[in-house]
């Protein structure tokens, strides 16, 4: 409690006299420097490794610390849960996909433990928001910032009032010299000053960098109240100008029969085993059609879920509906098939792989709008799902070493010709020399993938581990 016309130093310190927690920033001040230096520590210059996942659980126990005495066991476990699930793809190895899951697990920790008894849309709403307001809430403590100022007479006072003027003479100096080489030189021919005690630029802008990242969290107390209000306009539905009952049933009726033309001929050619036209291959034929296809089934459940509104309560049109989505599972299905036997012919790579899973993804997302249709569900029923199914996708692609299986892949299809695998990373490696020691020859002769050591166990990662058992167990055999 502020009571007005009281100083502010009685004000700030004297918050033990409350029973409540301490005001808003008391504890993150004192949290946010420690978390700082556990940053420097455990990252700055290192290979990403298990640091990086010490570091999210050890900023997740300090979020918890700053509401400590509001925060039940039965939410700090559940939180918990959610964030070792979203770290766990960081002790497998560091990369882009489970950084941005872990962050995301952090932030959805953070929410849990700070808001009680949120439910799923109020908790992704406030997830979805923290950036923004994080940002905002950073530079508005940053102005609002108080610093004590000493009393105008003793050496405090007069040290005080030097502070400013010499700290930023300093920096003037330093930034002429740099321009300036007659200044540089008559400087140095007086002293020679040593500039080795000072940071780097590159580390001073990693702090900042933390800072603004950590920060927001620590202060999620003042912002919670903003980061969960509901928009008190209603939600439009999705609804055109350009769409009518009439326009809908009418194409629903135009689309069926267009895709059943590229249904019977895909059956037919893919399924079937019809012979193609002269001059035409099946991998020819298969890579023509296998992302246009992609393309027209996600431009197909965009359409269905614009065209929900307006199906009135006719049965037929709905049964249009559904039949025009199940073809495009079927075209989506027949897409999957077209990659794989264009992977026969010209072997697997990075693309085609996640092409693969993005086809399986928008095949199930199908399925989803098949689901919310006839449940006659609303639109964020399917959104949810489909966010949920898309980030299921990446949480499990982190999981598997990529690089690896695209090398293990070609090299047992022989295509081991494709210099394609010598450009990827370490998670080749073990295939590519089971290889050369199996054939006697040397598939990289300049450039191969490199298995990167890890001297320090802040670098350590759980597959870079596993690759260095495999070359050693292939050592052994040779």
């Amino acid at each position: 409690m502020v009571v007005r016309g009281v100083p502010f130093r009685i004000a700030k310190d004297a918050w033990w006299l409350d029973d409540e927690d301490p005001p808003r920033g008391a504890r993150a001040g004192q949290i946010f420097i420690p978390a700082l230096l556990l940053a420097d520590v455990l990252i700055w210059g290192l290979r990403p490794g298990i640091g990086v996942a010490l570091l999210m659980l050890l900023l997740a126990s300090a979020i918890a610390l700053t509401v400590a005495r509001r925060l039940t066991w039965r939410r700090a476990l559940r939180a918990f849960a959610v964030l070792i699930v979203a770290v766990a793809p960081l002790v497998e190895v560091v990369q882009f996909g489970t950084v941005t899951v872990a962050l995301l697990g952090l932030s959805t920790f953070a929410v849990m433990v700070v808001a009680e008894d949120l439910h799923s849309a109020a908790l992704w709403r406030a997830v979805a928001r923290l950036p923004g307001y994080g940002a905002v809430q950073t530079i508005r403590d940053a102005f609002a910032m108080r610093v004590p100022v000493p009393s105008k007479g003793g050496l405090r006072g007069a040290l005080f009032d030097w502070a400013l003027p010499v700290a930023v003479g300093v920096v003037f100096l330093f930034l002429f010299i740099a321009a300036n080489p007659l200044l540089d030189k008559w400087l140095s021919a007086f002293a020679t000053i040593d500039l080795g005690f000072l940071p780097q630029f590159e580390r001073v802008v990693f702090w900042m960098l933390i800072a603004v990242w950590v920060w927001p969290l620590l202060r999620l107390t003042l912002m919670m109240p903003r980061l969960t209000c509901v928009n008190p306009t209603p939600a439009r539905a999705l609804r055109s100008e350009f769409l009518t009952e009439r326009s809908v049933s009418r194409a629903l009726v135009l689309f069926n029969v267009i895709f059943l033309i590229q249904t019977i001929l895909d059956i037919g050619y893919l399924w079937g085993g019809v012979a193609l036209p002269e001059g035409m291959t099946y991998a020819a034929y298969a890579h023509r059609g296998a992302y246009p296809l992609m393309v027209t089934a996600l431009l197909a459940g965009i359409f269905a879920l614009l065209a929900q509104p307006y199906l009135g309560g006719g049965a037929t049109v709905r049964r249009l509906l559904y039949l025009w989505i199940a073809q495009n599972v079927v075209l989506v299905v027949s897409s999957i098939l077209r990659l794989e036997l264009y992977v026969d012919v010209y072997g697997l790579t990075r693309l085609r792989f996640a092409a693969f899973i993005w086809m399986v993804v928008v095949a199930l997302g199908l399925v989803l709008i098949i689901m919310q249709t006839v449940g006659r569900r609303p639109v964020g029923w399917f959104l949810q799902r489909a966010f949920g199914l898309g980030f299921l996708a990446i949480y499990l692609c982190n999981l598997v070493n990529i690089d690896g299986l695209i090398a293990r892949h070609n090299l047992s299809d022989n295509h081991a010709s494709d210099y394609y695998l010598c450009g990827l990373s370490e998670g080749a490696v073990p295939a590519i020399l089971k290889h050369d020691l199996e054939t006697g020859t040397q598939l990289c002769p300049r450039y191969r993938p490199y298995l990167s050591q890890r001297n320090d166990w802040r670098e350590w990662g759980y597959r870079n581990a596993r690759l260095h058992r495999s070359l050693t167990s292939m050592e052994i055999e040779q």
